[in-house]
């Protein structure tokens, strides 16, 4: 088995699962996460707005949001109905600047819940930069300076919303094997 892909998508569980708990409990609503992680040869800004954001540390990446508009219409107003905004007050369409505000808040929460959680399960630490929220009218590939898409596992993963919207994250992983050191009582596993 190769565990450096394996490890690659066990993170990429955590990522996915974070977004789809975030969006549950932030609109009430349900997300379907696909059944699949995709192996992609490079990661893009794609659809209509997309939001990204860089991570570094004990282990580094870059992750990718990318919404067709419908779905991020969808998911903004979901949010905003949430925090007890009436409908007259929603945004009326993706492109407004309250959707990418919306956007890019949401992916800044999703990034510090995923630095937590895989400080918590792996005892591992990363910072992250502030997300960058940016229209989309052609795809364009996008890579980590310091990193090449040949050095990074590149992966993407759909979801789907209540109104059958979707949008997908990509995620750019530097190529890793996480192994225990120590057992559940803190003793050497060797």
């Amino acid at each position: 088995m190769d565990t450096t892909k394996s490890s690659s998508s066990s993170i990429a569980k955590i990522f996915a699962h974070v977004i789809q708990e975030l969006l549950q409990k932030t609109t009430g609503k349900k997300f379907h996460i696909s059944t699949t992680i995709m192996q992609i040869p490079s990661i893009k800004l794609s659809g209509d707005i997309s939001s990204f954001v860089t991570y570094y540390g004990d282990y580094n990446g870059l992750m990718v949001l990318n919404f067709e508009g419908a779905a991020a219409l969808e998911v903004v107003n979901s949010m905003l109905l949430g925090m007890g905004l009436g409908e007259e007050d929603l945004p009326k369409h993706f492109s407004s600047d309250e959707v990418r505000n919306n956007i890019g808040e949401f992916t800044n929460q999703v990034i510090g819940k995923i630095r937590s959680t895989i400080q918590l399960k792996y005892d591992v630490a990363a910072k992250a930069n502030i997300p960058a929220v940016v229209p989309i009218t052609v795809p364009l590939s996008i890579t980590m300076a310091t990193k090449g898409q040949s050095e990074m596992d590149c992966l993407r993963i759909i979801f789907t919303t209540e109104n059958n919207n979707r949008f997908h994250m990509e995620l750019a992983i530097e190529p890793m094997a996480w192994q225990p050191l120590l057992d559940g009582k803190g003793a050497s596993s060797f």
